[in-house]
């Protein structure tokens, strides 16, 4: 094989990769791994008010929520493969203060009969 077309290859091999790696960083980074945000005047699934007194939230796997925190409203998709999240993790900067956890139940829709 010539120099040039190694060359050549060589290029068009690190340029897969890195266009690869930019495409996995946006697609399946760390808010995808903890679910997802949505629109916070889209449908969903239960609306929660935190409050002082709020020591943790029940959600269940798949579920869409919106969390009404002071005068801030935002909404998130769970994931179907954690069991907890800390909600000071997902939510807008400055709006949950403290550890307040979501705990995730799995859904009866997917669990597997026997």
């Amino acid at each position: 094989m010539s120099r040039k077309t190694t060359g050549i290859l060589t290029a068009a091999a690190l340029a897969a990769l890195l266009s690869g790696a930019a495409y996995s960083q946006d697609r399946f980074g760390k808010d995808t791994l903890l679910g997802e945000p949505i629109p916070a005047d889209g449908p969903v699934d239960k609306v929660v008010n935190i409050g002082a007194n709020t020591r943790w939230v029940n959600v269940v796997q798949n579920d869409s929520v919106k969390f009404i925190v002071g005068g801030t409203t935002f909404a998130w998709h769970f994931p179907i493969d954690k069991n907890a999240i800390n909600l000071k993790q997902i939510a807008p900067p400055g709006t949950v203060d403290r550890d307040l956890y979501v705990y995730i139940a799995p859904n009866p829709a997917y669990l597997h009969g026997e």
